[in-house]
């Protein structure tokens, strides 16, 4: 009789402790998600204080976004640096292969590529299909953006996945000659 309830107890302990570890994986995404929320609403304040309550600058939202990308697509400058400085990897990509310098030429957000080309990111990182934060800026006609990758040393002569250059998408574009002349000068072919 001992025995039948000493088994039981241990049985029921047992039971206890394999279910606490589901109710312990739900305690921990939910404490997680304070950040994602305010990284998605543009709350500088709210990311801080998660940063200093020791969360991580590298969570996904529910689009399995890098928290980074996510601030850099909605233009949140400040919030992109207090990642940056809480650790966020500057070369996460997100579900399109896109990394956060990409995203930042594809706005066409010259203050948001600084930030990002402070901290020396791979500028001729490629996304799924083939394209660069490079050709991204010549499509949307931003000399400046040019400029600035092509003073980090990107490769103007980087092809996308279809065999087109930053070159190409400047004259696509029609948005003036000054890029097709920079990236000339930098010695873009295409």
């Amino acid at each position: 009789m001992k025995h039948t309830r000493a088994l039981a107890c241990a049985a029921m302990l047992a039971l206890g402790a394999l279910s606490a570890a589901p109710a312990q994986a739900q305690i921990e995404i939910q404490l997680t998600r304070p950040m994602v929320t305010a990284v998605e609403k543009g709350d500088l304040t709210g990311v801080r204080q998660g940063l200093l309550k020791g969360e991580s600058a590298n969570q996904i939202d529910v689009q399995r976004q890098p928290l980074l990308i996510v601030a850099v697509s909605k233009g949140y400058v400040e919030i992109a640096d207090a990642l940056l400085k809480g650790g966020a990897i500057i070369d996460g990509t997100d579900r399109d292969g896109r990394t956060a310098l990409i995203r930042a030429a594809e706005r066409n957000d010259p203050e948001m590529v600084q930030l990002l080309l402070r901290r020396n990111p791979r500028v001729n990182a490629q996304d799924r299909q083939g394209l660069t934060a490079m050709m991204m800026a010549a499509r949307n006609g931003s000399t400046e953006i040019v400029r600035a990758l092509l003073d980090k040393r990107a490769d103007p002569n980087v092809a996308d996945y279809t065999g087109r250059t930053a070159m190409a998408y400047a004259r696509e574009s029609r948005r003036g000659s000054s890029v097709t002349d920079l990236l000339r000068r930098a010695g873009g072919k295409g």
